[in-house]
């Protein structure tokens, strides 16, 4: 049977284990406990939750990165989205497609035309200002959001008037991804028409509103340099250039869980008074695809290493604090000093305000 050790020894190593501490502690004998000390540690602990919940909130949100990329898909089928008001009837209207490969897709057999109002209430200039507000890079929560609006194109008032003042021209086709010119022009000014009975250079007029000019899969809410972009022209025989260069874009969402498959183009505007036969009137624009992609992807920093972040964070402001307020005090002290209001044994200090021992 073993014997159990005295009780001398079981208290010594109990008493041992208790007091064992790697980290040295002042006495209680020499420490004061005062009001001035439970307000730091409010507002200490008040600092690190704040600081606690902003790397918490970095962290959920994630880091972007933007990359480019060789678009390797030069060739492949492209989706090119509109929607233009013309001012002028649709049966007087040519919408064509014609690409650096020599196609010409008869668009006006694809898409719907019709007859509507010109309105300018919701529309704006090109300038300098608003190409720069569509380019605008927002963030990926905010792009994945919007592109969850159904995709199709708002109802046309209904006007069943052949000649109506305006014709909307709009719909979604399937273009080859190369250089190309998508225009809309006037009946017997191009294509070799010989109909003169049908338009006179009169009845010319190509103001127009564009509410969406877009490649790729069809986002509504997703804005482009183009959309709500509004020309008047005063002249008849009248020949608007846009010239749109067209970089694919791809957001890719945290873990690849949401990919978006899109493009964003920039978009110079060229008026052109002097036509030709070569260079008939009308609504032109003219779009280059660009070899280089941008990929713009969100990822997260690894978790060991948010916790490692959120030590030194804390770590910091704590220690920061353990060494800033005892020189602060020193100095308030210091200061009671010089202007005689000091008291024996008795300093009166930020965080102390009780007695100080003699021994």
């Amino acid at each position: 049977m073993e014997s159990s050790p005295p009780p001398e020894e079981e208290g010594g190593i109990r008493g041992r284990v208790r007091t064992f501490d790697a980290f040295p502690k002042v006495a209680p004998t020499y420490t004061t406990q005062s009001s001035q000390g439970g307000l730091v540690t409010i507002l200490l602990g008040l600092l690190c939750t704040y600081l606690i919940w902003t790397e918490m909130g970095s962290y959920l949100a994630g880091v972007e990165d933007q990359q480019f990329v060789i678009d390797d898909k030069v060739g492949w089928d492209m989706q090119l989205n509109f929607d233009i008001t013309v001012a002028m009837p649709c049966v007087t209207l040519h919408v064509n497609v014609q690409d650096a490969a020599g196609d010409r897709l008869l668009a006006a057999e694809l898409v719907e035309m019709e007859p509507t109002d010109f309105d300018l209430s919701s529309t704006h200039e090109l300038t300098i200002d608003s190409r720069s507000e569509a380019q605008e890079d927002d963030d990926l929560r905010t792009v994945f959001q919007r592109a969850k609006a159904a995709k199709k194109f708002a109802k046309t008032k209904k006007m069943h008037h052949p000649m109506s003042p305006a014709c909307r021209v709009y719909g979604s086709i399937k273009v080859n991804k190369v250089q190309g010119d998508f225009h809309i022009t006037g009946k017997n000014f191009a294509y070799g028409d010989r109909d003169h009975s049908l338009l006179s250079q009169d009845g010319l007029n190509f103001s127009h509103v564009i509410d969406e000019f877009s490649f790729g899969e069809y986002y509504p809410k997703l804005e482009n340099p183009l959309d709500g972009v509004a020309a008047i022209i005063d002249s008849h025989m009248f020949r608007y250039q846009y010239f749109l260069s067209v970089v694919p874009t791809t957001y890719v969402g945290y873990g690849g869980r949401k990919v978006i498959h899109t493009n964003q183009y920039a978009v110079t505007e060229h008026p052109v008074a002097r036509v030709s036969p070569i260079q008939p009137p009308g609504i032109f624009l003219k779009y280059e695809i660009e070899p280089i992609g941008v990929m713009i992807s969100e990822r997260r920093v690894p978790f060991l290493q948010f916790l490692v972040r959120l030590v030194n964070v804390i770590g910091g402001v704590v220690v920061c604090t353990g060494w800033l307020f005892p020189i602060i005090d020193g100095l308030w002290e210091k200061h009671w000093v010089k202007r005689g209001k000091s008291v024996p044994n008795v300093t009166q200090g930020i965080l102390d305000k009780g007695l100080k021992r003699d021994d």
